[in-house]
């Protein structure tokens, strides 16, 4: 019969130790041929024993040797996991996706305790997260020796993470006893950045005293020069869209409401054609109050050429200390530490449509075939905008976390742990826009190419004194994270089960800050000096080369330089903004207990494991933010809210034969509501009874799971699994505005302590809506409806050794994941979840003999929706999915010495982002940029 669920210390030496094909040989007994599996098979059998051995749906990511997993980056290791799909940032991944649900749905820990992680990205991957999402790329990989990651819950493992829990482990010394030395080195070369980067790795452990007492010290650095570009649109949009409509003049204003514009008047009759046919008619002149109809014809809204070039140093490091006093005591402290700098430049030239429709006069358009979208035009009066921007950041994270395993007696253990990580990422960012003096000819054509379009300007866009300086974007983002945790966990064990039960304490605090520059100088309307300006091939070099741009894409504009420019502005000087957004303050602290019980039965004859158990977690929230009304004025705000949360739990595994595995788990989770959701900032324009409101009494999303799972081990080293998933997702969180409200009391206190109630405040205003009236428009976060969501997985892993000869030292792992879901957004707006790919699917082939091998990886996904609710005018904004393709290779050079070869997005896939149109039908780019292929050269010593 099968054990499942061995006391956390046993499991870990177990996991640790060379598997063999079979045991040792009695005395007296002939001995077989013995086999010891190593490398990369070694550690795809021993992460294989780890999921048998669960009692709920895990998979695991073990290193190949000490400090070494099998990939760069952690979340490129777990898109080798069914259900999981990566998101990258700069060509690395950054946050996964579970199973369809998005990167706050995923819960992290880090020997134990939940760990926060920050990190900034570009505008269009979210920029600095603020939210719960885990930033794996603050790591480096070699830092970690295990990743292991619950799809399904199970009571003893803390709530959280509704999509996955995944669990990351340190290197111990008590793991491999005795004296280990480890030294790698790598030199990256980027086909973009053509740049040579370091990356090096150094490992000692040692235990002494008669491996009562371990030490074990490790280091990463790494550099990594990238070179992202290709073309944007930033989104299609209309004029109609946009509340104008080409080259008119309003026609009259409603005396009730002076701003709203009644009727339009054309001021010319535009000749145009669509498809390629001259038709003035189509266009004509406008009637008062009437629209043309190119009016409603979609067009990019910044048409520009891109280019993202991101220089990051990562130095990570770690160290543990592990004490046995006695067989029956046991301690361990590990400290780890990361730095990760960033400095992102971003240049851009575009055409600017967006606000400025009145004012452009289209020449000439053709449509597309269903008369949506301008594929090509050319128009007058559009005013160019070069846009540098540069982000300037720096992630310090630091855990220290002290444990200890006690055996109380024969059956009962203790297992003790305090822990505290502090995460902070401050961003600096600094843009600089040179606008058109005046208005241009301009022209676009996606006719050649739907993913970048030729363009093409009427003047000299080389010559600084065609541009004037407009408003900079000066800001400073500083994110403060703080967790401590404390737990303490009893087991007690029987012969065929045993009983586990524990508490655990968790403090979340979290300080968004935004800063302000200040006394800066106003260079606004001055001509830009040409001092201050370089053109961008001098910057980048062999602009556009690797997205086989056409023939008609500018190559080359004028840019800022940083230094100059912030000298110029007179950048130095910053200010804490409180009335923004994205400045607020958040104490969350939980209490948590759970039972879990362990028992081997037996079901119709077939050996039978039951897991069972139950979660109780109270949590609190404690919100900090201002009122403010955006004019400079705001005072203070403090909110609170809390829930408790009952969590059941059950998992069985019923062993049909002694390979063949069926597992069925029952469970609830939860997930609690995104930061920035439960902000305490009120934004109030009491002359209308507006009211935006963070909402700290939100209620977790919580959710009825069910697995169903068929897992056969038909080999050694060998699977093929089947799982079916359901998830009842409840009160998933939505935006949404009650009209004609009554302030609740705490937020009526805000409001009517606000200056405009003040008779003697400069700004009283005496028509201001009462605070105690039912007038109020009430902006905020909710907990809707809900979702569904449903899918399946199949895993297949086997090393092929019924083949013939050298052939035999092959093997395949693959898996494939459908998922639907089906959620309500608000305000009418259903569809999948956000982040979800309906199939997602990974394949590797590896090759291994102990001299040398390699293995091919690929992971595609399909293509998903990263906001169910756009802008612009778009039903939804979407992201197309990419198939990726990496290889890894060693040879051996003696017993302790390695050669190595990696490469990294082999076939410089594109990434490319899309907008669904008004109707949510269409697929017009957003962005489309590539990052290029990475080769890595190393050499890794063993001693």
């Amino acid at each position: 019969m099968m054990r499942y669920q061995l006391k956390p210390l046993v499991l870990a030496m177990a996991v640790t130790t060379p598997v063999m094909a079979q045991d040792q040989a009695a005395p007296g007994e002939a001995t077989l041929e013995e086999i010891t599996v190593t490398g990369f098979r070694q550690s795809l059998e021993r992460a294989l024993d780890t999921k048998r051995m669960s009692a709920n749906n895990t998979d695991s990511i073990i290193a190949e040797d000490i400090g070494k997993m099998p990939d760069l980056n952690l979340a490129e290791s777990l898109q080798r996991v069914p259900g999981v799909a990566i998101t990258r940032e700069g060509g690395e991944g950054r946050n996964i996706t579970v199973r369809g649900l998005g990167p706050g749905f995923s819960r992290t820990t880090l020997n134990g305790m939940e760990v926060p992680a920050s990190t900034g990205g570009l505008d269009s991957s979210g920029g600095v997260n603020r939210g719960r999402s885990f930033d794996f790329n603050v790591f480096a990989s070699e830092l970690f020796n295990r990743i292991t990651i619950h799809k399904s819950a199970i009571a003893s493992v803390e709530e959280g993470g509704l999509a996955s829990t995944v669990e990351l482990d340190t290197a111990k010394p008590f793991d491999n006893p005795g004296q280990q030395v480890h030294f790698g080195g790598q030199f990256m070369v980027d086909s973009f950045a053509d740049d040579s980067n370091p990356r090096m790795t150094g490992l000692y452990s040692n235990t002494f005293m008669d491996d009562r007492f371990g030490v074990l010290v490790s280091a990463s650095y790494s550099e990594r020069s990238v070179r992202q570009e290709g073309f944007g649109s930033v989104r299609w949009t209309s004029p109609d869209a946009n509340g104008m409509c080409w080259d008119c003049t309003a026609l009259y204003e409603d005396a009730d409401d002076p701003e709203k514009i009644t009727g339009y008047v054309r001021n010319e009759t535009v000749d145009t054609t669509i498809n390629g046919t001259p038709n003035p008619s189509a266009l004509g002149d406008s009637v008062a109050g009437d629209r043309v109809p190119l009016d409603y014809m979609w067009t990019p809204r910044l048409p520009r050429m891109d280019s993202f070039n991101r220089d990051q140093e990562r130095l990570g490091l770690s160290s543990s200390l592990q004490f046995r006093p006695t067989d029956s005591m046991e301690f361990t402290l590990d400290v780890l530490t990361s730095n990760l700098s960033a400095d992102v430049t971003s240049y851009n030239y575009f055409a600017q449509f967006r606000n400025t429709y009145d004012q452009i006069v289209p020449n000439s358009v053709t449509l597309d075939d269903s008369g949506r979208y301008i594929v090509a035009g050319e128009f007058d009066n559009v005013t160019p905008r070069s846009e540098s921007r540069g982000q300037f950041s720096e992630t310090d994270f630091r855990q220290v976390v002290l444990s200890g395993a006690f055996d109380l007696s024969d059956s009962v253990t203790l297992d003790l742990m305090y822990g505290n990580a502090v995460s902070e990422h401050t961003e600096d960012q600094l843009r600089f826009n040179q606008t058109a003096r005046e208005g241009h000819g301009f022209s676009y054509s996606f006719e050649k190419d739907s993913n970048i379009a030729e363009m093409s300007y009427d003047f000299d866009t080389l010559d600084p004194s065609n541009y004037v300086w407009t408003g900079p974007v000066l800001r400073r983002d500083i994110v403060e994270r703080d967790n401590d945790t404390f737990r303490a966990d009893f087991n007690i064990e029987g012969d065929t089960s045993n009983i586990k039960t524990g508490l655990i304490w968790n403090s979340r605090k979290i300080q968004s800050q935004r800063w302000d520059a200040i006394n800066v100088t106003d260079l606004n309307g001055e001509v830009v000096d040409g001092n201050l300006s370089a053109e961008l091939g001098n910057i980048v070099g062999d602009y556009a080369d690797g997205i086989d741009a056409p023939s008609g894409y500018p190559t080359s504009w004028l840019v800022a330089d940083y230094d100059r420019a912030a000298d110029a502005w007179g950048v130095g000087d910053w200010e804490l903004n409180p009335e923004d957004s994205s400045t607020y303050d958040i104490e969350e602290e939980s209490l948590g207990g759970y039972v879990e019980g362990n028992v081997e039965t037996q079901l119709l004859g077939l050996p039978f494991t039951v897991n069972a158990g139950v979660r109780v977690v109270d949590t609190s929230v404690t919100s900090r933010g201002v009122a403010s009304d955006g004019q400079g004025n705001f005072v203070p705000t403090e909110r609170e809210g809390s829930y408790t949360e009952i969590l059941p739990s059950s998992n069985f595994v019923l062993e049909l034969e002694e390979d063949l595995l069926l597992r069925l788990g029952l469970t609830r989770n939860m997930s609690r509501p995104g930061l920035g959701s439960l902000a305490g900032t009120v934004n109030v324009t009491p002359i209308n009874g507006n009211v935006s409101v963070g909402n700290p009494d939100l209620e977790p999303v919580r959710a009825n799971a069910a697995d169903l799972g068929l897992e056969w081990y038909f080999a050694d080293e060998s699977v093929l699994a089947f799982t079916l998933f359901h998830k009842q997702i409840e009160s998933f969180i939505t935006g949404e505005t009650l009209e004609n409200q009554a302030l609740p009391a705490d937020i009526r206190a805000m409001v009517a302590a606000r200056p405009e109630y003040d008779p003697d405040s400069p700004i009283y205003e005496p028509n201001a809506i009462n605070p105690d009236a039912e007038g109020w428009n009430i902006s905020t976060s909710v907990n809707g409806e809900g979702a569904d969501l449903e899918g399946y997985e199949i895993g297949y892993q086997q090393p092929l050794r019924f083949l013939p000869g050298w052939a035999s030292n092959f093997g395949v792992l693959a898996n494939f994941t459908h998922v639907k879901s089906r959620a309500d957004f608000g305000n009418g707006v259903r569809g999948s979840l956000e982040g979800l790919s309906e199939n997602s699917y990974n394949f590797g082939l590896y090759y291994e003999t102990d001299l040398f091998g390699g293995r091919v990886m690929v992971n595609g996904r399909d293509d998903y929706v990263t906001d169910q609710t756009g802008s612009n005018g778009n039903a939804s904004h979407g992201t197309t999915g990419p198939t990726r393709v990496d290889m890894s290779a060693f040879y051996n050079v003696t017993d302790y010495m390695q050669i190595t070869l990696e490469g990294i997005n082999l076939t410089n896939e594109t990434e490319r982002l899309y907008t669904t149109g008004p109707m949510g039908n269409m697929n017009l780019v957003r962005e489309y940029n590539t990052t290029g292929r990475e080769i890595l050269l190393g050499l890794r010593a063993n001693f």
